[in-house]
């Protein structure tokens, strides 16, 4: 039986942002051991190997560490020498696993506040780790979500209908009740409409969508999105 309409919302890419930027911040740590790193090399070097790297992600099933300790050690080889890879991915572990690496997207708690009062439940639905509970309670709006729902703590990712229809499950909800936003056209999108849920793509670039799926570049335009 239905309980009401719920939104979920996507984490890093929607809600938040790694701030100034995730090279960045692995770039100093570099250059604070005396390693020459530059921000943007670093950055785009990161993102690759994320990017290639997501294929594996299930064979570090339940140890979130020993795969963001790959991707670090990936990042870094060739610019500093193995024997450090480990102390630049304790460093790196727990710095994201604080908010001040992280900003809140322009608007998002005036949004989800507003949302609150129209009636809508509001939760979490991430690919990400354990750590983004403490990241969303060191910016202040844990408290605004029913729920978390965390990817490695459920055993699913986006677009698996497996951990669409776990978010059902706890909420006590439908298909038809529910709605998703992230930044993702094949994890968010593309799960949710798999998922039977409704649906938009919160990006700042044009893209081809389907007639009846709306992108969103704020949390202002969600708000006349959603009555």
């Amino acid at each position: 039986m239905s309980t009401g309409r719920a939104i979920t919302f996507d984490a890093a890419g929607t809600l938040m942002r790694p701030w100034p930027s995730v090279g960045s911040v692995y770039a100093e740590a570099a250059r604070g051991r005396g390693y020459a790193a530059e921000d943007r090399e670093i950055n785009e070097r990161f993102y690759r190997v994320f990017s290639e790297t997501q294929s594996a992600k299930s064979t570090f099933e339940g140890d979130e560490q020993g795969f963001w300790r790959m991707i670090v050690g990936r990042t870094f080889e060739g610019f500093c020498p193995k024997e450090i890879h480990d102390s630049l991915f304790e460093e790196l572990w727990e710095t994201f696993a604080e908010g001040k690496c992280w900003r809140l997207a322009e608007g998002v708690v005036e949004a989800l506040q507003v949302l609150g009062t129209r009636g809508y439940r509001l939760a979490v639905l991430s690919n990400n780790d354990s750590r983004l509970r403490p990241v969303l309670r060191d910016l202040g709006v844990s408290g605004l979500f029913e729920e978390l729902f965390i990817s490695s703590e459920i055993g699913f990712e986006k677009p698996s209908q497996e951990i669409f229809q776990e978010v059902e499950r706890v909420l006590g909800t439908t298909p038809k009740d529910m709605f998703h936003l992230g930044d993702s056209y094949s994890r968010d999108v593309q799960g949710a409409l798999s998922a039977g849920w409704r649906t938009a793509l919160y990006s700042g670039k044009k893209c081809e969508l389907p007639e009846d799926i709306s992108r969103i570049e704020s949390f202002r335009e969600l708000l006349d999105l959603l009555p």
